[in-house]
């Protein structure tokens, strides 16, 4: 159906089908549309039926209504999204769905509604506050939003990532890994308050999120000097950490905090195990020379900050996460002065 298709069909609705349409639209339940305009729920079964069967909508005879009304709020939504917002009436329960009458349709038609029309954010909860949702389908709701939100992340639009976010834990506030993706989000715009509170929420799910979350943590407390604290945030859960990646960033991190508090052959070692998990690890690479040189071995500092640059290199050019840490493109200014510094010394002949 297209805008003229849909645009004939409403104004060619009797009064009546429209009346009921519009306590469609409010959230009203067919018990008090009945009440309200004085029939009976059959007959408003029916007249939803009917309305179904003229815009072109599944017809089948079905139990589940819920499915009928959210067909029809998804519609007004593309075509017609100004009577979404008309005399809103509070959604009552009508009705408390069972886990096996759950209808993988629903979810379905919504999230295929947000894909078409992923940037009308307000538009689509409006749509979504006119349906009486189960929490498993507020959960699929708030996977979807995270993965187009963390889509938004990696393409460095923080501002748009941050809206969808929102809007999965609005939805279930038990979702680590959005909140955990609103910590980064939060994190890339220095906005380190609402990123430390979201990491801390994301902790509490003990699962990949929680882990990364520390690590960030970690990270920021490594920025403000904090290296003990770090320490102990890492070592705390270094043993139980099963990601390759997240185990990878947490011996950097290690290694980094060790590196403040001049504990050298420490942070030398949680570099070897970077380089072994990862041997084209930029930031395992950039340590490194740091701690070489404050060890006084200087040449084998210029071929870790040659390494640095190199790898560096290749990270952004494919994207890397790692290589979007504001603090590697500070590293990366020192790097090349050295590294320029020391081929002025030994110019090749």
């Amino acid at each position: 159906m297209n805008q003229k298709e849909f645009e004939r069909v409403f104004n060619n609705l009797t009064d009546r089908r429209k009346e009921v349409l519009q306590k469609i639209l409010a959230g009203v339940t067919d018990r008090d549309i009945a009440e309200s305009m004085g029939i009976g729920e059959a007959s408003v079964r029916k007249y939803i039926e009917r309305i179904c069967y003229e815009f072109g909508l599944n017809n089948e005879p079905s139990d589940n209504r819920r499915y009928k009304r959210s067909e029809l709020v998804a519609l007004f939504a593309k075509y017609k999204p100004e009577l979404l917002t008309r005399n809103p009436a509070p959604v009552t329960k009508e009705i408390e769905a069972e886990p096996d009458r759950y209808n993988v349709n629903v979810i379905e038609y919504i999230l295929n509604l947000l894909s078409i029309n992923e940037s009308k954010l307000e538009n689509f909860k409006q749509l979504l506050d006119r349906i009486n949702l189960i929490p498993q389908e507020r959960k699929e709701i708030a996977k979807s939003l995270n993965f187009i939100g963390h889509k938004h992340y990696l393409n460095h639009d923080f501002a748009n990532a941050i809206s969808h976010l929102e809007l999965a834990v609005e939805f279930n506030p038990n979702h680590g890994p959005a909140h955990y993706n609103l910590g980064s989000a939060y994190e890339k715009l220095d906005d380190l308050e609402k990123a430390c509170h979201h990491y801390q929420i994301a902790i509490k799910y003990q699962n990949r999120a929680a882990d990364a979350a520390i690590n960030n943590l970690a990270r920021l407390q490594i920025l403000q000097g904090n290296s003990a604290d770090a320490v102990t945030m890492i070592e705390a859960i270094l043993p139980k950490a099963k990601d390759p990646i997240v185990k990878l960033t947490l011996h950097k991190n290690l290694a980094w905090a060790y590196f403040q508090q001049n504990s050298y052959e420490q942070a030398k070692q949680h570099l070897l195990i970077c380089l072994k998990l990862e041997n084209n690890y930029a930031p395992a690479y950039c340590l490194l020379a740091q701690v070489q040189a404050a060890e006084g071995k200087q040449q084998d500092s210029i071929g870790s900050w040659q390494n640095f640059l190199t790898f560096y290199s290749q990270d952004r050019q494919l994207k890397k996460v790692s290589s979007k840490l504001p603090e590697l493109d500070v590293w990366k200014m020192e790097a090349m002065r050295i590294v320029k510094s020391q081929a002025q010394k030994h110019p090749s002949t």
